[in-house]
């Protein structure tokens, strides 16, 4: 199976989905990630106090430590569709947030497909730095583990954690109030009978108020 990669503007991999023809974050959105976002944003809000409200909702935890029991961790999470959408912009030209059918689109292409083997290897050519390759292998590891708890045939959309990761921020013109949710929690992070087989978001009531612990991002990006 052949895929086409490209880094993000944190140095994180994305990898191009051809029925959507588009690229698409190989995980839900890091810490890590963001952290470069905030040493080099323009707007103060993203300062120490704003990054201290958001870990209490769900502490960081360091690459080599991720574990099964503590990976999502790793994630963004209790963070706004607007911040989220700053991030975005930070990002460049081309990136923004999924919109619920296309986030819909991806998911069920990608759970026809089976898990792409050696994705590390297959991402050698990005030149990707010791931090970012130790988080990617100890997610890898998480997600050939995790879904075979919920009985699952672990699908390509399981091994980018569209399944198991964070509940996704998708734009939708179906919700009062815009914004949505799409994914699956594992159930040591966040209780939830959600699931995004039926292609239906989660529609939290103040979406860009509240500060949901499991709510995260991931970002698609197309020079169209």
């Amino acid at each position: 199976m052949s895929v086409e990669f490209r880094k993000d503007k944190a140095g994180f991999p994305m990898f191009w989905v051809e029925e959507a023809k588009l690229y698409i974050h190989w995980l839900p959105i890091t810490k890590i990630q963001f952290e470069f976002f905030m040493c080099d944003a323009p707007d103060n809000r993203f300062d120490a106090t704003w990054y201290d409200e958001v870990l209490q909702l769900n502490g960081r935890i360091s690459p080599g430590s991720i574990r099964l029991n503590n990976y999502w961790h790793a994630f963004l999470t209790g963070v706004t569709p607007a911040e989220t959408q700053a991030f975005a912009r930070w990002s460049g030209e081309g990136y923004q947030l999924p919109t619920l059918a296309k986030w819909n689109e991806i998911y069920k292409s990608l759970q026809k497909k089976p898990p792409i083997k050696d994705p590390l290897d297959r991402m050698g050519s990005l030149g990707l730095n010791q931090r970012t390759t130790t988080i990617l292998q100890k997610l890898e590891n998480v997600s050939n583990l995790a879904p075979a708890e919920y009985g699952y045939d672990r699908s390509l959309a399981d091994q980018i954690f569209m399944r198991l990761g964070v509940m996704e921020w998708v734009e939708s013109d179906i919700l009062q109030h815009r914004w949505g949710g799409m994914g699956e929690t594992y159930s040591s992070f966040h209780s939830s009978l959600f699931t995004p087989n039926n292609g239906q978001p989660q529609a939290p009531k103040e979406p860009e108020v509240q500060r949901l612990s499991y709510y995260g991002a991931r970002l698609l990006w197309s020079d169209r």
